[in-house]
């Protein structure tokens, strides 16, 4: 998973790190606690989490020597080499404290401080579960802080990284818990004993990540490299990944602040980016792969380059295939939701339930006296409808009771002058949730008294903007043809190839592009697909071949589990920040916030998302309650523009024109504002007397509206606002029932 802009305030400029929330403190002291943090007396438990004892002194006598106990862990390294790194050199060395990992990978120090453990050849990876033991294939390094040395592993070597940059410990620990989607208590912890299944897999998950990138770097380094510098850039948690990060809940649910007394929760509105998802279309793996044809055909291929062709077919065949004998999806192929994405919105619907148990039971048990709708909408688009039947679905599995309340409205009607437009599918809403891509064919409003006419107009109004403006196509057009880029593209492909063969390139002797076809059959013979290549995606330069080897490495993550292939060795994270920065800048200008010059243009359109939301909670304010949810599916090109209409901080930040957007001075982020399966949720609360309090969760993140309306935050809270007050800061007008 990617790093998180508003947690890392030492990697990104003018960005601050917030409080850390009261439960995760609370969370993380106990950790502290668990893991010794500098006291005496605490003795290793079960778990292996915790490190550090000491013989304790009696009146008038000096302590005992000091020693520190703990376990390396993937599953269980045996023979690993540990020691008290106490010159901090990351290497064990003569007259350091030493020991050898047992069967168990257990191992007892004399003295405190941070460990490394250094894992090679000889060192035997022992899977409890399987009762299989494999030795380690290549040099690995490992690192557990001070403040917790007791679990050494690939997570506690990313919290150490993170440290590095300047974060306190505390705050290490939060942001890799997140990037790996667990508790921030349960990171440092030997998980090969977590008892939640979902915790432990995304525990070993990312440690497997992390290992590998460690294995990759430490493999590739020059004999003299800098070794802390290795292994950070091999376990710091920005992965660069962006608007393509497969989705992690940015808060643990034990953290949240609770309602004031009084109010309870009646309700939740939710506004959801479809899951990972594979490739769109035919075109980057298309054009990589040919290009690595011509350069085999050369002989031009790297010892590193032989092996990318093998990978960018696998990403396509699992491509072709992608969603084949999935229960859900009706028409495999590209653009489909791979496992990961399924998963997204499994768990996502699981704790939507878990964090308003208490409105989810009530609505179960008064389903049949007293149903209340369970409203669910989406684009239309393959992706996004199958994203809400697997949140749906999630649901109905959780609490069966609620599955007759889920309903799909009918579509809005088209209107009636356009003789070409099709009725869409019920649970089908293009203005609300495919608004940036209206068309006249199909999506025409000529009626001015029409609340879809100003959709229509301001869909036009952009589409315009994004195909014509000369400021936009400016800004845009130098991303992947600048000498930056072409110094990026040359460093990733000289990995690759000859430099022989990148010169071609450089020079425009080869060009490349997305054609010819291909046919894929699935393992059971019973479906066969048969795709060509349109040509329009192109290699020309440098940066082209960087930017799509890119666009391969930020999909890999997603199809984990059909294609099985890593593009970290591809693309080091020097390169792989170079292009997410660049890709940042495409997608902050062409469906962000844009320039400041340009108004409203990229986001305007937006405007009739926001009063649905607005209009929902107005229904529960005059005492309305048919919609217990309501529940809306749709793209990264809706979210993007949701949040710049909704104010959000760090988000609607724009550039004028004579400036350019860049990390360096702009706070926002494709992968805080749209990653995989990103989502606004408002959870609705409601008092005795009938007042309504809002809390905004964006990627499950308690978040603040925009700045305006911090004066509608209800007294005495902190993520609470009074509705009345809330709607006045934002201008909403209530529409008569």
């Amino acid at each position: 998973m990617v790093g998180f802009p508003f947690l890392d305030a030492t990697r990104h400029d003018n960005m601050r790190l917030p409080p850390l929330a009261t439960g995760a403190a609370s969370a993380l002291a106990l950790l502290l606690a668990a893991c010794g943090g500098g006291h005496d007396n605490v003795t290793f438990n079960a778990a292996g989490s915790t490190a550090a004892t000491a013989s304790a002194a009696t009146p008038g006598q000096s302590a005992g020597p000091v020693s520190t106990s703990g376990v390396v862990v993937g599953s269980y390294f045996r023979n690993a080499k540990v020691c008290v790194d106490t010159n901090a050199n990351l290497h064990c060395d003569e007259g350091e404290p030493v020991a050898i990992t047992d069967n168990d990978g257990r191992f007892v120090l004399a003295g405190q401080g941070a460990v490394v453990a250094e894992l090679g050849t000889a060192t035997i990876e022992y899977d409890p579960s399987t009762g299989t033991a494999t030795p380690v294939a290549q040099r690995l390094v490992l690192r557990a802080p001070k403040e917790a040395p007791g679990v050494v592993s690939a997570l506690s070597t990313s919290v150490v990284a993170e440290m590095e940059t300047g974060m306190d410990f505390a705050a290490a620990v939060a942001k890799v818990a997140l990037a790996t989607g667990v508790p921030a208590a349960k990171l440092l912890t030997d998980f090969n004993h977590e008892a939640d299944a979902t915790d432990k897999a995304a525990l070993q998950a990312g440690s497997d990540d992390t290992l590998t990138r460690i294995g990759h770097a430490l493999a590739e380094a020059d004999t003299n490299a800098d070794l802390r510098t290795t292994l950070a850039a091999a376990a710091l948690t920005d992965r660069f990944y962006q608007t393509k990060a497969p989705y992690r809940p940015q808060q643990d649910v034990s953290t949240y602040e609770a309602p004031p007394a009084g109010f309870s929760a009646v309700a939740v509105q939710m506004v959801a980016r479809h899951g990972s998802r594979g490739l769109s279309s035919l075109k980057y793996d298309l054009a990589v792969y040919n290009m690595w044809a011509k350069a085999k055909a050369d002989g031009a291929l790297t010892p590193l380059g032989q092996q990318l062709g093998a990978d960018v077919l696998a990403i396509m065949k699992a491509n072709f295939l992608l969603g084949y004998g999935v229960a859900g999806i009706s028409t495999p192929g590209y653009g489909n939701e791979t496992q990961a994405g399924i998963q997204e919105h499994t768990l996502l619907a699981k704790r939507m339930l878990q964090r308003q148990s208490a409105l989810w039971k009530q609505v179960g048990d008064a389903a049949s006296s007293a149903p209340r709708q369970i409203v669910t909408v989406t684009s239309g688009v393959d992706r996004a409808v199958d994203s809400g039947n697997f949140f749906v679905q999630s649901l109905k599995s959780a609490q069966p009771a609620l599955a007759s309340l889920v309903s799909y409205p009918p579509a809005p009607a088209p209107y009636p002058d356009n003789g070409n437009a099709v009725a869409q599918p019920a649970g089908t809403d293009r203005f609300l949730l495919y608004f940036h891509k209206l068309v006249k064919a199909t999506d025409l409003v000529s009626n001015t008294a029409d609340p879809r006419y100003v959709t229509y107009q301001d869909s036009q109004t952009y589409q315009k903007y994004k195909s014509s403006d000369a400021d936009l196509l400016a800004k845009q057009a130098g991303l992947f043809s600048s000498d930056a880029a072409r110094s990026a593209g040359r460093t990733l492909l000289l990995r690759l190839f000859t430099a022989a063969f990148v010169d071609k390139i450089d020079n425009g002797s080869y060009s490349f592009a997305n054609t010819g076809s291909y046919t894929y059959t699935s393992s059971d013979g019973k479906f066969s697909s048969t795709l060509s290549g349109d040509g329009k995606t192109t290699i020309k330069t440098l940066g082209d071949a960087g930017a799509l080897l890119y666009e391969l490495y930020v999909i890999a993550p997603a199809m984990k589990a059909e294609a099985g292939v890593d593009f970290t060795p591809y693309m080091p994270a020097a390169q792989a920040k170079f292009f997410a920065e660049a890709n940042d800048t495409s997608d902050f200008y062409d469906k962000g916030p844009g320039i400041t010059e340009k108004g409203e243009a990229t986001y305007k359109m937006a405007q009739i998302l926001v009063d649905d939301l607005f209009n929902e909670v107005d229904a529960i304010a005059r005492g309305d309650l048919s919609h217990a949810a309501k529940l809306r599916f749709a793209h990264a090109e809706i979210m993007i523009p949701f949040a710049s209409r909704m104010g959000l901080k760090n988000v609607l930040q724009q550039v004028p024109v004579a400036q350019t957007y860049g990390w360096t001075n702009n706070p926002w982020r494709g992968e805080y504002v749209s990653p995989m399966a990103a989502n606004m949720q408002w959870d609705v609360y409601r008092n005795s007397a009938g007042a309504l309090l809002v809390k905004m969760l964006y990627n499950e993140r308690e978040t603040d509206f925009k700045a305006g309306c911090d004066g509608a935050r209800a007294a005495g809270t902190q993520h609470f606002y009074d509705w009345e007050k809330l709607k006045a800061c934002y201008g909403h007008v209530a529409k008569a029932p």
